[in-house]
């Protein structure tokens, strides 16, 4: 059977970017000669020492004193836990095995192998050499092997390090040693592609770890050029998606699906593919429209001081740390990006423990970092279903920080069951938190029955239930999306994500700076529910039943909600997680993680018809932000004042019933902020 359709049109804008496709073999045909010629060619060494001392400083540092301790680590021991009885056992024996194996590979091999290449010290070199070779004797298959049943990350570390060793250790192997770890890169490129292949990843690119692997490609056929038959194939297959759909978890705007923990690795591992074509053949795929673009979703969505790293697996982090500051100085350096660099300050700076020091290293310092103080205080990032609600984004030790997701992506990968869900922090501290542990390995108990489930996240249940959990059919979409000065308006449908539990649930956020929200969540079903309405914090909260009260605290700032619900709330709180976090997992693999608070107002009523408004305030602990509760029938209401100005919001309890003076009788959200030192700003949702 033959599909036809007609004439697609399109305009392509002037100015922008020009990627035309070149062959993958006349490209390697500028590859240099002879080694290195990864990221640092053998022409380029000379200039890249003599910045060591200048533009590079700060990081050559920072891999020195890693070098340095890298010298007294060990040779890595084979991996075993496929040999332990029981899967449970064997998953814990590879997790437990892949971190510390990561310690002697990316964590004192490559760096030690860098090192020598920058500074030509064979006590350096040697040491990374001789892990290599004594890994190179394990050979590639089983455990090693990147389709390993028993788990990839062994293999992965070296599919993501062994070539770069090859080439900075280039001179110091014998022929017979140069030979082995040849035949050893080779055979484990060629088993990348064919993992590739068989996955089918051109056409069905969701497998996360996959994406790494598109990568490694063609930094395998830089490195390998001239000395494998099929590095053009490899080079070939890794284009093929660089330039069209690559990554798949993000979208032209910069935004990335799967959360900020994954985001921050996956962004790290594709730079040096993309800094190796660049110095080798001088194809830029920078010029792409999210490359260009990722690290406005990193200024916007993660806080470079902050406690968690909203969403999905690996939340539960703290902060951006050095990855985030080594990732942001990367861009900024890059695109000559004041607001980049000040962030990557923000976060650190370039400080040891990052886990590429490569990145750190790829730039010189060259940009003075400036705030991003003409910037909006709000994003959306509409392919990826996120919008970032902030009210200094200039100042984090003050910022009060909402973000939301409502993700077309689903609850697939890395991604939870969490769409229309938020989280909020202030000054970095965490005070609505997507709750639960990444861990204690993937897929166990706890983060499985858990950390993935609506349960625990700030979100909705129907008679308990959340949405349809791993499913790229749970998806939410932004539907509305408005930014004044003043006030910010995101809408979030999660109606399909709750897999016919639902009929209608759409959750409304409005923001009126500095530290007003409201959100009214309206919730449909089939027939009558009872519905549960979620918040989760690290600290315990404070609870006023009667007076329809939730305070979250943290290190002197506080969220403080007022609920309201024409069927009426009974609430529950507890620190207790459903499954715990050491549930089926082996006596001698527990660990002990601090519980958390889980705060429930459900609907004493049944209804097929509700909507919950939750009116909440965010303070710092010296902030002048007066709020005084409002009451209308059939309407919900706060106003605030501060030093700046004053401000009311509404929120619609009951469909049809007559609004306050303030507000337009055809509204569901209604926001006023009246600032003293400019023009009133008013947003009316109907």
């Amino acid at each position: 059977m033959l599909a036809r359709r007609g004439v697609w049109k399109f305009r392509i804008a002037q100015g922008l970017p020009e990627l035309p496709w070149e062959d993958p073999k006349a490209l390697l045909a500028r590859v240099p000669a002879g080694h290195p010629r990864y990221i640092f060619p053998k022409s380029a060494l000379p200039e890249v020492r003599r910045s060591l001392t200048s533009g590079r400083r700060a990081a050559w540092e920072a891999l020195k004193r890693a070098a340095d301790r890298a010298l007294k680590t060990p040779l890595p021991k084979r991996p075993l836990y496929d040999t332990f009885e029981g899967k449970t056992r064997q998953r814990m024996g590879y997790t437990t095995y892949f971190r510390e194996f990561r310690r002697h590979i990316d964590g004192a091999m490559s760096p030690l192998a860098l090192a020598y290449l920058l500074s030509g010290e064979e006590r350096y070199g040697l040491a990374a050499k001789r892990i290599l070779l004594e890994v190179e004797t394990w050979g590639v298959e089983g455990t090693m092997s990147v389709l390993s049943p028993f788990g990839d990350e062994p293999g992965l570390s070296m599919a993501r390090h062994g070539h770069r060793a090859y080439d900075w250790l280039y001179d110091l192997f014998d022929e017979s040693e140069r030979r082995r770890v040849r035949e050893m890169t080779v055979a484990r490129s060629r088993q990348v592609l064919q993992r590739l292949r068989r996955a089918d990843y051109l056409h069905s690119p969701a497998e996360s770890h996959n994406g790494r692997m598109i990568a490694y490609l063609s930094e395998y056929a830089v490195v390998l050029q001239g000395e494998a038959p099929d590095a053009a194939e490899w080079l070939d297959f890794s284009l093929s998606a660089f330039t069209t759909f690559y990554p798949h978890w993000a979208d032209s705007d910069g935004g990335w699906a799967e959360g900020i923990s994954y985001a921050l690795s996956y962004n790290t591992l594709y730079l040096p593919a993309i800094e190796a074509l660049r110095t080798a053949t001088g194809f830029d795929l920078y010029k792409r429209p999210f490359f260009r673009r990722v690290r406005r979703f990193f200024l916007y969505c993660a806080a470079p001081k902050g406690e968690m790293r909203p969403f999905g697996d690996g939340a539960d982090s703290p902060g951006v740390g050095p990855a985030g500051a080594v990732l942001m100085m990367h861009h900024g350096r890059r695109f000559q990006d004041p607001a980049a660099v000040w962030y990557a300050q923000q976060a650190g700076g370039l400080a040891e423990g990052v886990s590429d020091p490569l990145v750190a290293l790829m730039t010189e310092d060259a940009v003075q970092p400036a705030p991003p103080s003409n910037l909006p205080a709000a994003a959306l990032f509409r392919g990826i279903g996120w919008a970032a609600l902030h009210s200094a984004l200039d100042r984090p030790e003050e910022d009060t920080f909402l973000l939301f997701k409502s993700s077309p992506f689903g609850s697939v990968s890395h991604s939870h069951a969490d769409q229309n869900s938020f989280c909020i922090l202030k000054g970095g501290r965490a005070l609505a938190i997507a709750s639960g542990y990444y861990g204690p390995a993937y897929s166990m108990p706890h983060h499985a029955d858990w950390t993935r489930q609506t349960k625990a996240n700030n979100a909705v249940l129907v008679n308990g239930e959340g949405q349809v959990v791993r499913s790229a059919q749970a998806r939410g979409r932004i539907v509305d999306f408005r930014h004044q000065k003043a006030l910010t308006y995101v809408c979030g449908d999660a109606t399909e994500a709750y897999g016919g539990k639902l009929k209608r649930c759409l959750r409304h956020v409005l923001f009126l700076r500095p530290g007003l929200f409201v959100v009214l969540d309206e919730l449909e079903a089939p027939a009558p529910a009872r519905f549960d309405w979620l918040l989760h914090a690290i600290d315990k909260m404070q609870v006023d039943e009667a007076a329809g009260m939730v305070t979250a605290m943290r290190g002197g700032v506080s969220l403080t909600v007022r609920l309201d619900c024409e069927a009426g709330l009974a609430f529950h709180l507890t620190d207790q997680f459903d499954t715990p976090y050491n549930e089926g997992n082996p006596t001698e693999y527990h660990e002990q993680r601090a519980n958390q608070w889980h705060f429930k107002a459900t609907t004493r009523q049944p209804a097929a018809e509700t909507r919950i408004a939750a009116l909440m305030v965010v303070r710092g602990p010296a902030e002048k932000l007066d709020v005084e509760w409002k009451q209308h029938p059939g309407w919900s209401g706060a106003a605030i004042r501060t030093p700046d100005g004053s401000g009311e919001a509404w929120a619609q309890l009951t469909p049809g019933a007559a609004p306050p003076p303030s507000v337009p009788a055809t509204a569901r959200v209604f926001g006023l902020w009246l600032p003293l030192k400019a023009e009133a700003e008013t947003l009316a949702v109907s």
